[in-house]
């Protein structure tokens, strides 16, 4: 589960109900839950389910897969910069090689908006 961890009501995520009902098109067979985060996420939490999302993808066949998620949520997903709260900038696409013994290194830096769209 990649969705986004934080403090602020914009961090937790729209019903399952709601959601599906506004992308028909879209599978949400993988989702098991009406409702994901509806209280702030203990870090020992957070780190679950990062380590769930990873055998997830080691588990998959597929040798590259595309992630669409959430900048704090991928920053302690990578391992990356741990000083900071976020270390992905707003659409961000990077790539990561991801080890079968669960270590991960990042590969290049595809495409990087560096503004915030309120700035």
């Amino acid at each position: 589960d990649p969705s986004e961890n934080g403090d602020g009501k914009c961090n937790y995520v729209t019903p399952l109900s709601e959601i599906s009902a506004q992308f028909p098109g879209y599978d949400f067979s993988l989702v098991t839950e009406e409702e994901w985060w509806t209280t702030e996420e203990s870090h020992e939490h957070l780190l679950e389910r990062c380590q769930v999302f990873r055998d997830f993808l080691l588990a998959r066949p597929e040798k590259r897969i595309a992630v669409v998620s959430h900048g704090r949520f991928l920053t302690v997903f990578t391992g990356e910069d741990k000083t900071q709260f976020n270390s992905f900038w707003n659409c961000d696409a990077r790539e990561f090689i991801l080890s079968t013994d669960g270590t991960m290194k990042q590969g290049k830096v595809f495409l990087r908006v560096e503004t915030w769209p309120w700035e």
